[in-house]
């Protein structure tokens, strides 16, 4: 019989498919829902436009109409009503104000009042990216590339810049502003969101900014820009007007006009936009002249209107009827007066950057078909780590974070009369009376200063009568007659800009009848040996 020797087992090798296998990568990210996905270009723009932020964020606040905007939020905060006269300066009591940026002054001061200078610069960064956001997202979807997005901001900035650089209700229109030109541009314009967010926006915009009335201006443009388009295809003025999607945008531009009306003043609201700008002291502020060549900011503007006419001359994009009015309308507004910049730069950003990138589509072939990056969790993740690195670097970041306020010299512009406040508040009297003191400096005073200082004006010049601005301006100037203007507004306490009114400086020093009580770099402050 023969034995049948038992092979030993071997030992029991698993199937592959037995080794339990890690999740692939690309499996946990398709489980991310699709709505916070973000692409790898808008890491790209959350990087560029937060270093704007950033660099926004930590810039000294300007000395001048900040602490304007300031000083009458405050004292809406206090009496808890809007004023219908001038309430801060004795000289204009009684003056008629429409004060259209009550909400956004009131805003302002609750963020001082509860975060400090730190959080208006966090405000002011803000802001400016929130603009560069939608002039980016726009020209994208206009002109299906990254670089165009980036060539519109570049323009914008650089067109507009000196126009940012001061902390005011501006802003805020200016990203409205900047909502509208997007609809604009866009194809679809009437969706249900608009229907309901456009008007909305608008009676918050009316009581923000006067610029609510650009908007409008825009939209309008846009139902006349259809009218045209439709007319030119058509050769019919009756098919044109009968355009369901012109009678939809002068519609919605009538609701929204309405809507502005949701603000204290009421209709009163259109002819103050008007007067303001119309007011004879306007005339003598420096950002209220007409654009030229001789200013920095007149330069680069023809610049980027000599690109715009290469971009559109040799783009292959057809430019619709609306968006060339709105182009040319607001530059020629640019041109009658520079702070007119902040309405043409948004639409000559998105216009050179989409017709700038279809005309160098002609020549480059790789950028002909462009594919869009794949959207993913991971760059969310990326994005967000973006957001709070940079969140950090700002100082309300690390006023948050750390509880470390920069001091106040490092958060307000060196032309910041701060030496002058401080004495100021060293003085256990100071003279009764009105002080002659830079309207540039007059907000900053009455902020920080003691409450016994009565500025002759502040920067909010439309509310001064005529004849006291002008006396004002003489007085600055250090006309002849400087004495008798002194004598007559019963001034006992002059601050002087040493580099902006040298000849008053002078004048007053060579006088017996004042004492120079105090000086530094850039002021000094006289006062009356016998007051009035």
């Amino acid at each position: 019989m023969s034995t049948v020797l038992e092979q030993p087992e071997s030992p029991h090798v698993s199937e592959p498919s037995d080794i339990p296998q890690l999740p692939d990568a690309s499996v946990l990210v398709d489980r991310t829902p699709d709505w916070i996905r973000t692409t790898p270009k808008s890491a790209l723009f959350m990087l560029l436009i937060g270093v704007v932020f950033a660099l926004m964020a930590n810039r000294p606040l300007w000395h001048t109409d900040l602490w304007d905007h300031l000083n009458y939020g405050q004292k809406i905060i206090e009496t808890r009503t809007v004023s219908d006269t001038e309430p801060l300066l004795n000289l204009s009591r009684g003056v008629r104000m429409i004060n259209i940026p009550w909400l956004a002054q009131v805003g302002m001061a609750a963020i001082n009042n509860r975060f400090g200078l730190t959080g208006l610069q966090f405000g002011y960064g803000l802001l400016i990216a929130m603009c560069l956001a939608v002039i980016a997202w726009r020209c994208v979807r206009l002109s299906h590339s990254a670089i165009g997005g980036l060539i519109a901001c570049a323009v914008f900035l650089k067109v507009n810049l000196n126009q940012l650089l001061v902390i005011r209700p501006q802003l805020a229109g200016l990203l409205f502003y900047c909502v509208v030109v997007a609809w604009m541009f866009g194809r679809k314009k009437h969706s249900k969101l608009t229907w309901i967010a456009m008007p909305l926006m608008y009676a918050l915009w009316a009581n923000i900014h006067g610029s609510f009335s650009m908007g409008l201006f825009l939209m309008a443009l846009a139902g006349i820009g259809r009218l045209g388009d439709v007319l030119v295809i058509s050769k019919s003025l009756r098919v044109a007007f009968l355009d369901p999607e012109f009678h939809r945008t002068m519609l919605l531009t009538q609701l929204c006009a309405a809507a502005a009306l949701l603000n204290p003043a009421g209709f009163s609201i259109y002819p103050e936009v008007l007067n303001v700008a119309g007011n004879a002291n306007i005339e003598s502020m420096f950002e209220w002249e007409a654009l030229t060549l001789r200013s920095a900011q007149g330069q680069s503007a023809m610049a980027a209107a000599l690109l715009a006419f290469m971009a559109l001359k040799l783009s292959p994009r057809r430019m619709h009827c609306g968006e060339m009015l709105a182009f040319v309308l607001t530059g020629l507004l640019a041109m009658w007066s520079s702070r007119m910049l902040n309405w043409w730069a948004p639409i000559a950003g998105i216009v050179i950057g989409t017709h700038l990138m279809a005309a160098i589509r002609k020549t480059t072939p790789w950028l002909r078909n462009p594919q869009p990056g794949k959207p993913t969790g991971l760059w969310t993740v990326v994005n967000l780590g973006q957001v709070w690195v940079l969140f950090a670097f700002t100082s309300f970041g690390v006023q948050m974070i750390h509880g470390r306020t920069p001091e106040i010299v490092k958060i307000v512009s060196k032309e910041t009369p701060l030496g002058v406040v401080t004495f100021l508040e060293s003085q256990d009297k100071l003279p009764r009376g009105i002080s002659f003191i830079p309207a540039e400096w007059a907000g900053y005073v009455m902020n920080r200063g003691p409450t016994a200082v009565e500025p002759m004006v502040n920067l909010h010049v439309h509310l001064i009568p005529e004849e006291v601005w002008n006396d004002y301006l003489r007085l600055a100037d250090a006309h002849s007659d400087w004495n008798s203007f002194m004598n007559e507004y019963g001034i006992n306490m002059a601050i002087v800009d040493k580099d902006r009114q040298p000849g008053l400086t002078e004048h007053i020093r060579e006088s017996d009848d004042w004492t120079n009580e105090y000086e530094d770099r850039q002021a000094v402050v006289f006062i009356r040996n016998k007051e009035i």
